[in-house]
This record gives C-alpha cells, sequence and structure tokens, in this order.
C-alpha cells in the first residue's frame, strides 16, 4: 500500500528488516502511538499499513473523520502544515473498504481550504502552500491542484537556493528570526514535494536550477547543525537550538540520504532517531532509514 511519501516497496523492505535498526526503533515509537490526534492518526494509519492492523486504521479513519486542518479565517503555514498532515493520514487509508465514503465526506472541506489560499507574499508561506496544494491533488486525484503545487516547487527551485544552500528572501533578511528553522522549514517543504511528486508519477527529483536542489538547501542546514557558531544569518546559534529544530521537523533528512546519501549525516541520525513530523513525512525512519539494496550485475563467464 502506498502513502503520500512512501510506496509499497518501502513497507517490505522495513517489515523485511524489523530486527535490524533503525527500523526496530522506529517500530518502537509506531507501536507506542501519539499524543496529539494528529500524531496518533497517523501512526495508527501506518500501522495499518505496515502490520496490516485493522483496529488502528478505524482509529486513524475515525480521528481523520473528525480532523479540523481548515479551521481559522487566515490560511497561514500552519494551517497548511495541518492541511497536509492530514492528506497524508488519508493517503495511507485509501486502500481501506471505507476511504471512499470518508473520502466523499472530507474532500470539499479540504478542497476549499486550497482554494481560499491566496499570493501569501512570503516565500516560506508559498512554498508550504504549494505543499499542501499539491498534496490535495494527488490524494484527490485532482489535476489543477497538482499544477499549482508544480509551479511552486519550481519557482521555489528557481529563485530560493542560493548556490552556496541557504534559502534567498528566507534567511538573508532582517528581522528574519529564527532564520536557521526557516532554513530547515523552506528545505522540507521542498524535500517532501520532491518526493511526494515521484510517489504520484511526477519527476521533481531531477528538475534543478544551475545544479541547485533540495539536496543543496539540506546538505546547507547539515553543515550548520554541527557548527552552529558559523551560522552568519543570526546571532548565538548553539547546538541546542539547532538540535531541537532538526528534532522538530527535520524527519525529511531521512528522505534525501536515502536518494542521495549526506556526508557527514550519521552523527545527526544517531542523535535524532527515530525521526518523526507530522508534516514532513511521518515517520520517516521507518519508511526510508534503509537504502535498497543494490542490484546483483549478472555476468556471463
Amino acid at each position: 500500500m502506498d502513502g503520500l511519501f512512501h510506496r509499497r516497496e518501502h513497507l517490505t523492505l522495513a517489515r523485511d528488516n524489523r530486527e535490524r535498526e533503525p527500523v526496530a526503533s522506529a517500530l518502537l515509537l509506531l507501536e507506542r502511538g501519539g499524543e496529539d490526534p494528529l500524531k496518533a492518526a497517523h501512526l495508527a494509519a501506518l500501522r495499518y499499513q505496515i502490520l496490516a492492523d485493522r483496529p488502528a486504521a478505524e482509529t486513524a479513519l475515525e480521528l481523520l473523520g473528525k480532523a479540523d486542518a481548515t479551521a481559522g479565517e487566515i490560511v497561514d503555514q500552519a494551517r497548511c502544515k495541518a492541511l497536509l498532515a492530514w492528506l497524508s493520514v488519508a493517503a495511507m487509508l485509501r486502500q481501506h473498504a471505507h476511504w471512499r465514503a470518508l473520502q466523499t465526506e472530507i474532500m470539499p472541506t479540504f478542497a476549499a481550504a486550497v482554494s481560499d489560499m491566496t499570493d501569501a507574499g512570503d516565500p516560506l508561506e508559498e512554498l508550504w502552500q504549494g505543499a499542501a496544494q499539491l498534496a490535495t491533488g494527488i490524494v484527490f486525484e485532482h489535476e489543477s491542484f497538482r499544477q499549482m503545487g508544480v509551479g511552486a516547487y519550481r519557482k521555489g527551485i528557481d529563485h530560493l537556493i542560493h548556490p552556496e544552500g541557504f534559502l534567498k528572501g528566507i534567511v538573508d533578511v532582517e528581522s528574519s528570526e529564527p532564520t536557521y528553522a526557516k532554513q530547515v522549514s523552506g528545505a522540507c517543504a521542498l524535500v517532501i514535494m520532491a518526493e511526494m511528486a515521484t510517489h504520484a508519477g511526477l519527476d521533481l527529483w531531477s528538475y534543478h536550477n544551475r545544479g541547485v536542489s533540495p539536496v543543496t538547501a539540506t546538505t546547507y542546514l547539515l553543515y550548520y547543525y554541527y557548527y552552529p557558531e558559523h551560522w552568519r544569518w543570526s546571532d548565538k546559534l548553539s547546538p541546542d537550538d539547532t538540535a531541537a529544530v532538526v528534532a522538530g521537523e527535520g524527519a525529511f533528512i531521512e528522505m534525501v540520504n536515502r536518494r542521495r546519501p549526506l556526508r557527514g549525516v550519521e552523527p545527526l541520525l544517531a542523535e535524532m532517531r527515530p525521526m518523526f513530523c507530522a508534516s514532513g513525512g511521518g515517520l520517516t525512519t521507518l519508511t526510508h532509514g534503509l537504502a535498497p539494496p543494490k542490484k546483483r550485475r549478472w555476468r556471463l563467464l
């Protein structure tokens, strides 16, 4: 069963290596569940997928049916993230017998929330709007929303990523605190758009401008995770600061590392695993923490 950010083969690889790290520790988190409704719904839906846990599916369906991801009059970044996170839950339940009925019930509300989005005027917020639009288009098979998301992604690649890796107009402007958190958040939005598009038959990972890509932005933040004292966009950034930011929204790093191994990422992963972020890919240590085995090449003797 596919999700918004993973395919059946991701789950099969994790299931076949359930006693091996980092999968073993991720499964422990999966079994503990979540405290808030969104985390609980996500982990329950994932338990349904990887462990065929039908009661967990019922829990996820019930929580999704009560989701209020569109509350509030302002379509801000937090609301976009909530909408995206609930859509990732919905994607994991598409094979359930009750999915069609639930889809009919929730689609108008979710689609209306996306339709209400207007130009935010803030580049980071625009990235998260694009991620929510793309997710809505994929889950509900709505082509115009998909194209909105693709457009936001390409605009981000073309205009936001400096060749060094920092996000222009997001971290290099006055009064842009907390700048490291914004770098991580922007990289997260770009990575999850590329990853969800791949599983929907859209290749955004190969899209780049002058060689820069979400990998460039991720590599940049990874360096300053270890050397926060050299971060030039704000003063007094500490290891505790960078660790807190990555713990909150850095689960996407597993996605990047699976696709293109990141130099020097091992200490971060050792400190942070299992990594989870409801709006940033879910329990990515489980779904993306293991690289697929390399295919053997057969030679005729």
